[in-house]
């Protein structure tokens, strides 16, 4: 997991690398994150962690997304998930395979958190995100909602927030400046 918090401009203003700097990142700023250990064919049904999840965020439905490179249903699946968004239920995510970001609104600037295989992210209700799993998209995430309807996007109508998608985090074209710490 890394995580980059934005200023208004968009520059850089902190760079969290690793689970557990990210998970402190997100923390200040009310997200909940952390790791679990999942195999690829698990059955999501009969897994310790998984189930801890749920209790914990009183889960009642759970779906599951995947996309692999050259999907004909990813372009459009992309548009709606980069369509900034809230939802009235807390959104749970949970990587099995690949990576994606997840970019947050905040009220000054912007969090982008990326999560790979392992990671798992919940963003709480009514808070601002977006989601991309770049141009040629290959992930498999678990999707767990504490609303029996599943994923119920209520689009803010705001303006795209000047966050790197994912494609240009992986080319390396977002840098912290010199001044900013770095977390192992």
């Amino acid at each position: 997991m890394q995580a980059w918090l934005f200023d208004e401009d968009g520059g850089v203003r902190e760079h969290a690398r690793g689970t557990a700097a990210g998970v402190a990142l997100l923390a200040r700023l009310g997200v909940d994150a952390g790791r679990v250990e999942i195999e690829p064919d698990a059955d999501s049904g009969h897994h310790a962690a998984l189930d801890a999840l749920r209790r914990h965020y009183g889960i009642v439905h759970e779906d599951r997304v995947t996309v692999r490179p050259g999907d004909p249903a990813w372009p459009p699946l992309r548009a709606r998930f980069l369509e900034e968004h809230t939802h009235a239920d807390l959104e749970l995510r949970v990587f099995v395979n690949g990576r994606g970001l997840f970019h947050v609104r905040l009220p000054a600037g912007g969090l982008a958190v990326l999560c790979s295989a392992g990671d798992w992210i919940a963003v709480p209700a009514g808070l601002a995100h977006r989601f991309d799993g770049g141009r040629l998209a290959d992930f498999e995430a678990l999707r767990f909602f504490s609303r029996a309807q599943g994923w119920e996007a209520q689009p803010t109508g705001a303006g795209a927030p000047t966050l790197p998608l994912l494609d240009e985090l992986l080319a390396g074209r977002v840098t912290a400046p010199p001044a900013v710490a770095r977390f192992a």
